[in-house]
C-alpha cells in the first residue's frame, strides 16, 4: 500500500476493551500445524469520518482478547492516494462489486475513506482470528462504514449484511471462501473452477481444470467439501491422495504458467485431479 495512514494497534484498551463475556470460538478440530500464515485483509469503505462508538466484545462477536493479536486498523483517506483508492471501483473489481452489491454500488462510489483491517497469524489452531477481524468490521459499520471488501475471498459485503450477523454466529464456509468459475473458457471449451479466500485459513486455494459448463456445480461442491475439511484444520499437500471428498483425488502443485492459466491467486494453490489426471473429467463424469 503506497498511501500514508495511521495505525490503531489492538493493544489500546480504550479502543479494544478486555473481553469479559466470551463468544464461542470457531474450532479447528482436525488442525495440523503447517508453516503457513493466516492472513486477513478487509477494506471497509466510508463516505466520511467515522463516528465514535464503543467497541463491545459481546455485541460484535469478539471471542477472546488474544484473538486481536496481530490485528491493526489502518485509516486511508482517498486524498492520500486517489489512484490507488479509485482502483477499488474500476475495471474488473468494479464488475465484481456491481454483481455483489447491486444498488449499494453507489455506496462504494460515494466513499471518501477506507479503513483497512489487517491480521497475520501463524497457522492457528482455531479461527478466532477471523472472528476478531469481522468483529472489528461490524464495529466500523456501526461507526459509518457502508461497504466491506474481503480482499482474499474477492467478496463485497453491504453494511446491512454484516449488521445482521449474530454475534455468536457459527462458522460458515460460504461467508469466508468464494468458489468461482473463470469467465473465459480454455481452448478445449472447458472451464477452470477455483476457490478464493483459503489464505485466511493458512491453507492453499484449490483449482479444478477441465470442467465442462454442465459440471460447474459438481466441481464447486467438490472444492467446497475439501475447503471445509481444510477450514477444520486438515492440511492437504501436493503429491498426496485425499479421500476427504469420498472419492480418491490426486493433489498436484498449482504452478502457472506450466500447468494452468495464471489466476493471480495471491496464495499457494493445489490442483485437484483424478487419480490418473490431469483434470477431473472422470470424477465429474460420474457425479450426478
Amino acid at each position: 500500500m503506497t498511501a500514508s495512514a495511521s495505525f490503531h494497534p489492538p493493544g489500546n484498551r480504550s479502543i479494544f476493551p478486555a473481553v469479559t463475556t466470551l463468544i464461542d470460538a470457531w474450532p479447528r478440530p482436525r488442525h495440523v500445524r503447517t508453516d503457513a500464515l493466516a492472513q486477513v485483509d478487509l477494506f471497509c469503505f466510508s463516505p466520511g469520518p467515522l463516528r465514535d462508538a464503543p467497541m463491545s466484545a459481546l455485541k460484535y462477536g469478539l471471542p477472546a482478547q488474544g484473538a486481536m493479536e496481530g490485528l491493526a486498523v489502518q485509516d486511508v483517506p482517498r486524498s492520500a492516494d486517489p489512484a490507488w483508492f479509485d482502483a477499488f471501483r474500476r475495471g474488473a473489481l468494479r464488475n465484481v462489486a456491481a454483481a455483489q452489491l447491486g444498488p449499494a454500488l453507489s455506496d462504494l462510489d460515494a466513499a471518501s475513506g477506507v479503513h483497512v483491517i489487517r491480521l497475520s497469524k501463524p497457522d492457528p489452531a482455531d479461527l478466532t482470528h477471523l472472528q476478531a477481524a469481522w468483529a472489528v468490521a461490524k464495529w466500523l459499520v456501526d461507526r459509518g462504514v457502508t461497504v466491506v471488501l474481503d480482499a482474499h475471498a474477492q467478496r463485497f459485503w453491504k453494511a446491512e449484511e454484516l449488521r445482521d450477523w449474530p454475534a455468536a454466529r457459527p462458522f460458515a464456509l460460504s461467508a469466508e471462501v468464494s468458489v468461482l468459475v473463470e469467465d473465459t473458457p480454455q481452448p478445449d471449451g472447458s472451464y477452470l473452477v477455483h476457490t478464493r479466500g483459503m489464505r485466511k485459513l493458512a491453507r492453499p486455494d484449490l483449482v479444478a481444470l477441465g470442467v465442462p459448463r454442465e459440471k460447474w456445480d459438481q466441481a464447486g461442491a467438490l472444492l467446497r467439501t475439501l475447503a471445509l475439511a481444510m477450514a477444520g484444520g486438515v492440511a492437504l499437500r501436493a503429491g498426496e491422495t485425499t479421500r476427504e471428498a469420498k472419492t480418491p483425488l490426486r493433489l498436484a502443485p498449482y504452478a502457472p504458467p506450466g500447468n494452468a492459466p495464471q489466476l493471480h491467486l495471491n496464495n499457494d494453490g493445489l490442483l485437484v485431479e483424478d487419480l490418473d489426471g490431469p483434470g477431473l473429467a472422470k470424477t465429474l463424469a460420474s457425479a450426478p
